[in-house]
């Protein structure tokens, strides 16, 4: 009887959690995924990309000093594994490990491997130099031939060398002011980096303007006492005459000499 008595009960109480469990609202079947957020980085990855920059950073400086302190071997294992087989590093610093890494080779009698180094850096900067307070004068000569060679073959483009101030071209290093064509006595022949002309002009218009200065005194004082000569007249005149003469000569010289030495720069 007693078990008879609990079979309903135990019936109705699973049919009651059954309809309970129906009528809980569910995940809509077919509904479309609602606009989801990208995660957001973990602190872990966070401090793991920090950590790689740090590292970098760290790499770049243990590399430099070791070259500084003409450690080779280490300077190019870590230079080298900054650079290849793809560069980490940012186009300043590129350069710069390129010339240590072309450098370190060298000093290692390892010159192919320099010369190719020294060709990377020139190809990506044509202007580069090395500075003589910090590299030898043979890799130096070696750097510029390898460079040289480049431009040659037009592998880069050349750059207009310094104006040589002591070779036959220093003239045209600065041009003079072209005002100072318009003076006598040679000023604008010494102005155009011509002393020897500037002196003889110098001389030679001086000598004149006493003369014909002398002249001119000696032939007033004379006409105060009496007639002079018309000699001494045409002394003086031509004294005089010859001095503009000269004077005209060495400003139209200087003037023309300026133009030819100094032409205007092509405009852009």
């Amino acid at each position: 009887m007693t078990q008879h008595a609990q079979n309903p009960v135990l019936v109705w109480t699973v049919a009651i959690t059954v309809a309970c469990a129906a009528a809980l609202p569910g995940p809509a079947r077919g509904a479309p995924p609602g606009p989801t957020m990208p995660p957001s980085p973990s602190p872990a990855e966070v401090d793991k990309v920090a950590s790689a920059d740090d590292d970098l950073a760290a790499q770049w400086e243990t590399a430099v000093n070791y070259f500084k302190y003409h450690e080779f071997d280490k300077a190019i294992e870590r230079l080298s594994g900054l650079l290849y087989p793809t560069t980490r590093l940012d186009a300043r610093r590129e350069l710069r490990a390129r010339e240590y890494l072309g450098a370190a080779y060298w000093w290692q009698g390892k010159r192919e491997a320099a010369a190719d180094e020294f060709t990377a850096l020139l190809v990506r900067a044509p202007g580069s130099r090395l500075e003589p307070a910090q590299y030898p004068p043979k890799m130096i000569e070696e750097f510029e031939a390898r460079k040289k060679r480049l431009v040659d073959t037009g592998v880069i483009k050349g750059q207009a060398p310094p104006p040589d101030l002591d070779g036959p071209d220093a003239r045209r290093a600065v041009a003079p002011p072209f005002y100072m064509s318009l003076f006598p006595f040679g000023v604008g022949q010494f102005s155009n980096r011509q002393p020897v002309k500037g002196w003889i002009l110098l001389g030679s218009e001086a000598l004149l303007g006493g003369l014909s200065a002398a002249l001119y005194l000696r032939n007033r004082d004379a006409g105060r006492v009496g007639d002079r000569p018309w000699k001494d007249d045409a002394w003086q005149i031509s004294a005089g005459a010859a001095f503009w003469l000269l004077a005209g000569y060495g400003v139209w010289d200087a003037w023309t000499t300026h133009r030819a030495t100094w032409p205007p720069p092509p405009a852009d």
